[in-house]
């Protein structure tokens, strides 16, 4: 059998060729861009949540006088 398993297409096959790379490149970076902006609100929102958590999961401390 002297087929070969892949073959190689006619045109330009490469990612730097593709014709929406530009388009893509641009929307990865604006993603990027976005996500450092967002980081510490998205950090601050999360650390909140957890110690919410923490808080209603608490067990109950009495601080009256002794049982």
């Amino acid at each position: 059998m002297t087929e070969e398993i892949t073959r190689r297409p006619n045109g330009a096959y490469l990612i730097e060729s593709a014709p929406n790379r530009r388009q893509y490149l641009a929307a990865k970076a604006a993603r990027e861009i976005v996500g450092r902006i967002t980081a510490p609100l998205t950090a601050f929102v999360a650390g909140y949540k957890s110690e919410l958590d923490h808080a209603l999961n608490a067990q109950a401390i009495y601080l009256g006088p002794g049982k």
